[in-house]
């Protein structure tokens, strides 16, 4: 059976992987210069040096649209295999620079099998039961010491929903079982959130309300992490298995998010809210939608920062951000696997980032 398969290929993977680290900096205070000193990159305030660092232990720098950075810089940052990637005032993604890894060979092995239906089919599964498991984690975690109404029937369906994947025949199946089953699982988040906070479904485009705010400004904040873990990797970020390629900039990116959503950013928010780390001050409301305030990002970014670069044991130890290198590895293995064994050699390691 196809999820005992892929069960089976992640415990062999989970026994040989090694790990590597990826540094991630965020610099969005307005007027901040970055410069570089040697082998230190430098960031100046009205020519008073906020921080010094070694440049070689940036793996990823995030900059925010007033912040001043050299062509020195970036030229080395860039030679050394490091992503810059540069966002506007709401911290959405604008463009990413960085070395690729891009080669013929690569593209032309995504393109081969990407686009075979039995391929895209059998890597869509992986994502969809990875992504309904996780989204039953989450409840049965949280009925442990809660009481969710229809528990039982939701999580039978979750459950159903799972054991259906194997027997779909196309990836338009699987979208519309990822679907109902997103749709299944955040009909219970207002049982699973303590007071004061609400939740009135998924709502985005804008959001209504702080939770969906914070929630689609996490997920804004994992596709960061997932272009960086990608760009090593040479793949064409804009061909999907189970995000449809049509002239969209991202589908890979966002296959691969649909692996890590639950266990990373869910996860997260809940806790955020649930422990009352942030409050209704840290949100600004009005007929435009909900957005986290201008004032609270710093102290968001802080939270985020710490969040994913501490060890956490439901991730066996790892941190967040280690966990993510992981999984991407996981799933490439599996493409790999499933691929005929064209897409990576053993000189390659497609999820390390220097």
């Amino acid at each position: 059976k196809l999820y005992i398969l892929i069960s089976s290929f992640l415990y062999i993977l989970r026994v040989s992987f090694t790990l590597y680290m990826i540094d991630t900096m965020y610099v969005m205070t307005p007027g901040t210069v970055i410069r570089q000193d040697g082998g230190l990159l430098v960031l100046e305030k009205e020519h008073e040096v906020m921080r010094q660092l070694p440049m070689a232990t940036v793996g990823t720098i995030v900059l925010g649209r007033t912040v001043q950075i050299s062509t020195q810089v970036m030229f080395s940052l860039v030679k050394q295999g490091s992503v810059i990637q540069f966002v506007d005032h709401k911290y959405n993604l604008i463009g990413t620079l960085g070395d690729e890894h891009t080669s013929l060979k690569k593209l032309l092995w995504q393109v081969k099998y990407f686009m075979d239906e039995t391929f895209a089919h059998m890597a869509a599964c992986y994502i969809v039961y990875r992504k309904v498991k996780a989204q039953q984690a989450i409840l049965d975690q949280y009925h442990k010491t809660r009481d969710i109404p229809n528990y039982d029937s939701i999580r039978h369906t979750l459950q159903a929903l799972a054991n259906k994947i194997e027997r779909t025949t196309t990836v338009d199946a699987l979208r519309g079982i990822e679907g109902l089953s997103s749709r299944t699982y955040f009909s219970v988040w207002n049982e699973i959130l303590s007071e004061p906070w609400t939740f009135p479904g998924r709502k985005r485009h804008p959001s209504t309300d702080p939770v969906n705010a914070l929630l689609s400004y996490g997920y804004s904040f994992l596709e960061r992490e997932v272009r960086a873990c990608l760009l090593s990797t040479g793949l064409d970020i804009r061909i999907g298995v189970l995000h449809s390629t049509n002239d969209r900039k991202d589908s890979f990116v966002y296959d691969v998010m649909d692996l890590l959503r639950q266990e990373i950013i869910d996860r997260f928010i809940l806790k955020v809210f649930n422990r009352q780390m942030i409050n209704q001050s840290n949100f600004d409301i009005s007929e435009r939608g909900c957005f986290l305030a201008k004032d609270s990002h710093k102290a968001w970014i802080q939270t985020y920062e710490y969040y994913m670069t501490h060890a956490a044991s439901r991730l066996a130890g790892q941190t967040p951000r280690e966990w993510i290198q992981q999984e991407v590895k996981y799933f490439l293995d599996f493409l790999n696997e499933i691929g005929g064994g064209y897409f990576c050699t053993n000189q390659e390691k497609v999820s390390e980032i220097a």
